[in-house]
Formats: structure tokens, C-alpha cells, sequence
């Protein structure tokens, strides 16, 4: 019996496995990255994280390799959980194109054992939870996030979502100390990947909350275990909530709030787009299986149970509020506009549809009777999925050329090959176009960050750009090699961001000397009775946020600890 057990868990583990390289297959046989909207902004953070951890670092608060090499502070602000998932992969795979394909693998891979988990322990079938799985995982926005946009955060961030409503779904049950477990490492994760899938999280937890809270037998304990969770939750996210709140005194640009008015969507336009299953660039939309289930679902509320019911009613009411439909324009300028896109909700109406299909379909169908029915039917949902990323990287291959050495400055509307991908990276350019992004750059140096991104140096007033050979990236420092300087003394203004002064030192061909920071928030020293001058700027990890760390990582590693325990006390009973 035990081996009988161990051998199918085995084969669904093999199952997910390889629907998660089919589902990469097309794409990565391309050769190429294909473009997608914020996929330079995530390769440059890829690269980031690569350099840093192969130099024998941790991931750095601000970004010298990356970027344009000018000391943004990209994961000050962006979480960067996900990216250690990719590190070791690029480490070991040295082609950047079978690195990248190979982490979306990883993190397909994931999401299906996580919900199928989430749906198996919900429903109690097996036949059910893999249904839930593939519906979810093989869903157009998934894709659409994974390939349209390319915006990896927000993907990996979702992954976890079925862990955290596992969590709730534990504590609602009064499993109290496994469903904390669960939720807190559920969010955790989620926040050391994208911020707002994290708060469109738990403003859902707190909808599920308040839905189910007359039916609680015992509200004090599950009020105390929420209450519990939310402490041990602040604990575990220190490493990522600590740097931006000490940030807070240093005013940047924010990210641009007019999205909010011009990007949304209209309910025709969602309709149109998911009958047609369109996977493209800039198309959000849920696909044809999720809208039958939105459209038909109905039919099958009269004998639904209780959460069927509100999933079903949760994921109608998330998907309308995704569009113009609601008056969204009334918020424009609250700070409801920082969250840009609303239809950032279609992948929670995708979850909870695609929880309320597959419990309806599979009380029709069963694995005993009708096996090859659903064998049919999750062949039907990975061949539509297939059909619309063989349609995208169709549209692809005919408008997006791979890119070519005139294109690497500006490679966003170009497909990328290995080359392309490495030469691209603003590591290997002195101006890499693409890659200055105005988000996060100090207030102050809003108006000349062109010429910081393109290099500008000022010496004594006199403006020029420096040339690759005369800028060197390193760990948490940028290194400026000045030859010929023709005053005894020297003001140098340099093309680097400057956040809290007091993190930063400055050094002259080896000597500390003292930094100053403009009216822009440049870097700025002066150098005395010297021709050449070897100038570095380097960033030093403030003392808070090590500390923070430490304690986020204690707090998970005892969390997973206690839930290992648990699993194996379960099995030993079972």
C-alpha cells in the first residue's frame, strides 16, 4: 500500500514535470527570448543577481552592474526573492537563453504542485485538484504574465498564492497551527517577490474572513491565529519592508500612475480577447476556459456548497471589476493609481474560476468512470494553451526581428539569441537605452538622469561622457579611471546616484576620501595634485538591513522547520 502510494505521488510529480517543459517547449525552441513588455527591466535584474552571487556576494541593494551602471536602488524598492531561484540555474547553465527558459520551467513546475496541493486538500479528489492545476497554470494570463510581459515578479509572486489559501483554508478548519504555517510562508513568499500581488492577497484573505465569519464556531481562536499569522508575516518580511521604510526620507520617482487611465480595459475588450484565447503583448485577458466557466457557472450554483458558492461568485465579481466596468477613474488621484493596471485582478478571478470548474466538472466526471473524459479534457486545456503561445511567437517572429549589433542599445522590440541577450545587458555597453528606467532615481536627479544614464562626467564644470574603458562595475561600487587631469585641483561630478549619504565612501587610487552629493544627488569629490585618478564609489549595506535579514531568515527556517515536523508526524499517524 505504501509503495502503491509512493509510486503514484511519484508519477505525479513526473507528470507536472514534464507538463512544465511543455509548456516552455515552443518558445525555448525559438532560440530566443521573446519580447515582451517589462522584459528588459527583469533580465537586467536576472544579470543583476547573477553577477552579484558569483562574485561571492549576497544580491545588492542598489544596481552597478545593471541598470546603466549608475547606482539605482532597484532592490531597495523591488523585492528579489525570485531571483535567487535563477542564480544557481545561470550558474550552472552557462547559456543565458537555457537559463532563463529553464527558471520558467522551475517556476511552472512549482505552481502546479503548489495548486494542486491547495486543490487537493480543498476538495479531497485527486482527479479535482489536478484539473484546478492545469486550468490555473495553463490559463491565458499566466501566460500573458509569463510571456506578454515577461514581468517575472509578478509571476513568481502568484505561484505561491494557492499556499496562502491553503493557509486560510487550514485555520478556518481550526488546523491552527499548520494553516499559520502555511499562510505566513504562503505570503512571505509572495512579498519577496512582488509587492502588490501581496496586498490584492490579503485584501482577499480579508474578504474569505469576513464571508465565512458567521459560520466560525470559533472566532476568538481564528481571530488569535490571524492575529498570530500577521505578527510572524511582519517578522519574515523585514529583509524587504525594513530598506524601504528607512528609504522613505529619500524622495523618488514613483512609478508612472498614468497607466491607471490609459491601460485599462473594457468588458468587450476582455470578452473579445479570452473567446479568441489571445496571448500577445499588452492583451490581459483570461482565455476561453475561464470565461465558459464565468459565462455557464451559474447553471451549477443551485447545488453548489458553500465555498463553490463563493469562488464562483468571488472570481465574476474580480473579473468585472478587472475592466471599465467599474468606475476606476474616480481613484486617479488617490494612491489607489500606484497599483497601474487593474486587470492585475484577472489572475485572482482565474484562481477562483478555475477552483469552481474543476469541482463542478469532476462531480460529473470522475477518474473511476469517466477517466478518459478528463484525460480529454486536460489534453483540450495544454493544446489550447500550446495554440496561443504558438500564436504569439508567430506574431513575434513576424514583427520582432533578433536583434543585431546596431539593435543592442535599444533591444526591447527585437527577439534575443544568446549573443543578443549577453551584449544587450547594460554590464557590456556604456549606453544601453533600454535599460534607464526613471523609476526609483533620487527626486532631485529627475531632470538630468539622460545624461547619468549616458555617463555624463563633470570636471571643474566641463561637461563630457565617459567611454567603457574608463568605468569599471564591482559589488555595491562603480570604479571611474581618470587620466590627464589638468588642475591641481579637480571637482568631479560623477554618474552615480547618491540615496543616504552616509551609506556610501568614496576612495581616491586607494585612499578614503570625503564624498559630497550634489543638489541632484550625484556623487561628487574632489581630487588634489594628481593627473590620474582611480575613483570608487562604493555602497555599504547598512547594519539594519543585515539584521533584518538575519531575523526574516531565522523566522523561515523555523517555520518550515515546524511544518516539516508536522508533514511527518501526519504520515507517521497515516
Amino acid at each position: 500500500m505504501q509503495q502503491k502510494r509512493i509510486f503514484q505521488k511519484a508519477a505525479l510529480v513526473l507528470f507536472f514535470a514534464v507538463l512544465s517543459m511543455i509548456y516552455v517547449v515552443l518558445a525555448w525552441h525559438t532560440k530566443t527570448i521573446l519580447v515582451g513588455d517589462d522584459r528588459i527591466f527583469h533580465i537586467e535584474r536576472l544579470e543583476e543577481a547573477y553577477q552579484d552571487i558569483n562574485n561571492g556576494h549576497f544580491i545588492s541593494m542598489i544596481s552597478t552592474y545593471s541598470f546603466g551602471k549608475v547606482g539605482q536602488a532597484i532592490n531597495t524598492y523591488y523585492p528579489w526573492g525570485n531571483l535567487l531561484f535563477y542564480v544557481p540555474i545561470r550558474m550552472l547553465l552557462r547559456n543565458p537563453i537555457t537559463a532563463y527558459y529553464s527558471y520558467l520551467v522551475l517556476e511552472q513546475f512549482l505552481g502546479l504542485i503548489l495548486a494542486y496541493i491547495f486543490g487537493h486538500r480543498l476538495m479531497k479528489r485527486k482527479d479535482a485538484a489536478i484539473v484546478f492545476a492545469i486550468l490555473l497554470r495553463f490559463s491565458v494570463y499566466i501566460m500573458f504574465n509569463d510571456f506578454g510581459r515577461a514581468d517575472i515578479g509578478e509571476s513568481w509572486a502568484f505561484v505561491f498564492v494557492p499556499l496562502v489559501f491553503l493557509g486560510m483554508y487550514y485555520i478556518l478548519k481550526e488546523v491552527y497551527v499548520k494553516g499559520a504555517i502555511c499562510l505566513v510562508l504562503g505570503l512571505t513568499a509572495e512579498m519577496y517577490c512582488h509587492l502588490l500581488t501581496t496586498v490584492f492577497t490579503i485584501g482577499l484573505l480579508l474578504v474569505v474572513y469576513l464571508l465565512t465569519f458567521i459560520y466560525q464556531q470559533e472566532k476568538k481562536k481564528i481571530l488569535v491565529t490571524i492575529i498570530s499569522s500577521s505578527g510572524m508575516f511582519l517578522l519574515a518580511t523585514l529583509a524587504i519592508t525594513v530598506p524601504i521604510i528607512r528609504q522613505l526620507g529619500v524622495r523618488t520617482v514613483i512609478p508612472n500612475t498614468q497607466f491607471f487611465t490609459e491601460k485599462e480595459i473594457s468588458f468587450n475588450t476582455l470578452v473579445s480577447l479570452s473567446f479568441s484565447n489571445t496571448l500577445g503583448q499588452g492583451l490581459p485577458n483570461v482565455g476561453l476556459a475561464i470565461l465558459l466557466i464565468a459565462l455557464v457557472g451559474f447553471i451549477g450554483l443551485k447545488n453548489s456548497n458553500f465555498w463553490e458558492t463563493y469562488a464562483y461568485i468571488l472570481g465574476v465579481v474580480l473579473l468585472l471589476c478587472s475592466t471599465l466596468l467599474f468606475p476606476w477613474y474616480l481613484f486617479k488621484n488617490t494612491p489607489v493609481a500606484h497599483i497601474q493596471f487593474m486587470w492585475r485582478l484577472l489572475p485572482f478571478a482565474t484562481f477562483f474560476l478555475s477552483l469552481y470548474g474543476a469541482s463542478k466538472i469532476c462531480t460529473v466526471y470522475t477518474w473511476g468512470k469517466d477517466s478518459f473524459k478528463l484525460i480529454i479534457l486536460n489534453l483540450v486545456l495544454v493544446i489550447l494553451a500550446l495554440g496561443s503561445i504558438e500564436s504569439f511567437i508567430t506574431t513575434e517572429t513576424q514583427n520582432n526581428s533578433i536583434a543585431t549589433t546596431t539593435d543592442y542599445t535599444t533591444p526591447y522590440a527585437h527577439r534575443l539569441n544568446s549573443t543578443g541577450y549577453m551584449q544587450s545587458l547594460s554590464l557590456n555597453q556604456i549606453k544601453a537605452e533600454s535599460a534607464q528606467y526613471e523609476d526609483y532615481v533620487p527626486f532631485a536627479a529627475n531632470k538630468v538622469k539622460t545624461n547619468v544614464f549616458n555617463h555624463q562626467i563633470s570636471i571643474n564644470g566641463h561637461k563630457s561622457y565617459l567611454k567603457s574603458k574608463e568605468l569599471s562595475p564591482g559589488y555595491q561600487q562603480e570604479t571611474y579611471y581618470l587620466k590627464n587631469l589638468k588642475n591641481k585641483q579637480s571637482r568631479i561630478v560623477l554618474p552615480f546616484f547618491i540615496y543616504n549619504h552616509k551609506d556610501y565612501t568614496a576612495y581616491v587610487n586607494g585612499k578614503k576620501t570625503k564624498l559630497y552629493v550634489t543638489k541632484k544627488s550625484l556623487a561628487q569629490i574632489y581630487v588634489r595634485d594628481t593627473k590620474n585618478a582611480t575613483i570608487t564609489i562604493r555602497y555599504t549595506t547598512p547594519l539594519i538591513y543585515i539584521m533584518a535579514r538575519i531575523v526574516s531568515l531565522l523566522i523561515v527556517i523555523i517555520l518550515i522547520g515546524m511544518l516539516v515536523i508536522l508533514l511527518k508526524r501526519e504520515n507517521k499517524d497515516d
